[in-house]
């Protein structure tokens, strides 16, 4: 019987070096570039053009062959390999195997590269080809290592292959590695956040490295002009609108791409975004999501079939988690910004004295609805009074939504929205389900679990924003288009707030678990990959971002 899974030699090399890589790799679906990979695509450029194949065996030239980029499989032992040479002399065969760094101490190979070469001299074997050893060639040393072939080293590589299989279909993956060398060089780091989820499921008692980045090295592109169109060329994005370029950006530099509005993306963009993994995200003119384009998205189906099928103790304790990061955040920004007055201050410590003891759902949205009045009662003690915003006042009308009555409602709605734009975003490369949530109840065109996680972020990034552009007088009546039912943000106004937006994402805090600065950008990420490790039992409880 032919197994139903096959495993790359380069996957095998993969699990030698870390399982718990091989699993995101391989079970979830899990790639990330990185300067790694593209200075070994570079090492390889030569190899990786393909030659004219092996030779049949009954016509192997006596003085000597060579060919490049070899496929090589078997469907009985369910593997496939790319040798990226071949060579021979004679009768015997040797793949050869091309890698950017040096050899292991001792000059001898590294043994996650040594299964790899031993499994294409398996597949030779099998095929019907003399082979007794294969090489690794090291361009940093620029010499060959010799990688001997015995029954020892058969019955290794089966033994690593038949625990590989087994891994990869397992639904957990296996635990990070304790505290590893291995760990700051991979390109995956920021999905497995080894050190992290060690310390939150209580497996090692020293405290996180700072090993994640505290930003994506990427950003978003904002294309908000009606009329525009985007395109590519010579590796950047270029934005036009009639015959004036509005924008040139490298490629590589875009995180994703948000469209607002009549705005045109040829079909060249779409796919060299698609290549490099960056999603495109179009919203309408005032900011609701209307759809996304996330590059192999949902290829991890456990997570999902956890989180559809998550229990009520699980679903409430998340939720109570939630609800009380919400709070803590809303009476910190109050109490900075010297706006929390003692009774204020009792509403919201009773709300979270009663959320920290709430038993259900219901429970928490009758006590999460009294501390949001409680804040937004308080929330205009925030503003200085001399703010530039026009009437009518957040005093007078409270916090409206759908459509906003006031400046501040209409500032709050759409960052919000950005808000629940980076969220969807972060739950669709995770593989989440975004309109299945454990504390909003899913409805048609809700996205439940987004607005889950945005909670304990709006008075973190969306709410300060907001008091950002209001205090420092940028907020003014020009950025506001004041109708007698409703107030919106003229196209301007639109990009100020866009950019306050993402300058408070680049702002750093330290995250409250692990102990090290994060800006608000990543600690989004962190916090839906804290969520997903939650479903899948990796640690025992999701630990909201909250600051002091």
């Amino acid at each position: 019987m032919e197994p139903e899974l096959f495993i790359p030699a380069r996957a095998l090399s993969k699990f030698v070096y870390c399982p718990r890589l091989f699993h995101l790799e391989q079970a979830q679906g899990y790639w990330r570039d990185s300067e790694e990979t593209r200075l070994g695509s570079h090492v390889h450029r030569v190899v990786d053009r393909p030659g004219s194949g092996l030779p049949p065996l009954q016509a192997i030239r006596a003085e000597g062959w060579r060919t490049r980029s070899v496929r090589l499989s078997s469907a009985e032992l369910g593997v496939v390999a790319v040798c990226d040479v071949v060579e021979g002399v004679g009768d015997r065969t040797c793949p050869v195997e091309y890698r950017r760094g040096g050899p292991a101490p001792g000059g001898g190979p590294w043994p996650s590269e040594r299964a790899q070469v031993l499994l294409q001299i398996l597949l030779l074997v099998r095929h019907g080809y003399r082979c007794d050893h294969g090489c690794i060639w090291y361009d940093r040393v620029r010499r060959r290592v010799e990688v001997p072939w015995t029954w020892e080293a058969e019955r290794e590589v089966l033994e690593a292959l038949s625990e590989a299989r087994a891994v990869a279909e397992r639904a957990e993956p296996p635990p990070p590695l304790k505290h590893s060398n291995r760990c700051p060089g991979c390109a995956l780091l920021g999905v497995c956040m080894p050190d992290e989820i060690n310390e939150l499921a209580g497996r090692d008692p020293e405290p996180p490295r700072r090993l994640l980045a505290r930003d994506p090295d990427r950003f978003p592109c904002y294309v908000t002009e009606p009329g525009s169109t985007v395109g590519v060329r010579n590796g950047r994005i270029v934005v036009a609108r009639g015959r004036e370029r509005q924008l040139s950006m490298r490629l590589r530099d875009v995180l994703h791409l948000v469209l607002a509005g009549p705005v045109q993306l040829s079909s060249q963009a779409v796919h060299a975004l698609a290549e490099q993994g960056s999603p495109v995200v179009w919203t309408s003119t005032g900011g609701w999501l209307k759809a996304v384009a996330v590059p192999v998205a949902g290829k991890h189906v456990e997570l999902r079939r956890r989180q559809y099928t998550t229990s009520p103790a699980q679903g409430v304790d998340f939720a109570r988690a939630i609800v009380l990061g919400k709070i803590r955040n809303c009476r910190t920004l109050l109490r900075r910004n010297g706006s929390l007055a003692a009774s204020d201050r009792a509403r919201l410590d009773d709300a979270i004295k009663r959320a920290s003891r709430a038993e259900a759902v219901s429970t928490l949205l009758g006590v999460e609805g009294s501390a949001a009045a409680a804040y937004f009662q308080a929330l205009p003690g925030a503003f200085r009074s001399d703010n530039r915003l026009p009437a009518p006042l957040f005093e007078q009308t409270g916090r409206t939504r759908r459509p906003p009555l006031d400046p501040v409602s209409c500032l709050l709605s759409y960052l919000y929205a950005l808000l629940v734009k980076d969220l969807t975003v972060a739950c669709y490369a995770l593989g989440l389900d975004p309109y299945f949530g454990l504390y909003h109840r899913p409805r048609y065109g809700r996205p439940a679990l987004v607005l889950d996680l945005a909670e304990e972020f709006r008075p973190l990034i969306a709410d300060s924003t907001a008091l950002t552009l209001i205090n420092n007088r940028q907020a003014d009546g020009g950025m506001f288009e004041v109708h007698p039912t409703a107030v919106a943000l003229t196209r301007g106004g639109r990009r100020t707030v866009i950019t306050a937006y993402e300058r408070r994402l680049a702002t750093e805090a330290v995250h409250p678990v692990f102990g090290y600065k994060l800006t608000y950008r990543r600690t989004l990420e962190v916090q839906a990959r804290m969520f997903a490790a939650y479903l899948l039992d990796e640690i025992p409880r999701y630990t909201p971002c909250t600051t002091r």
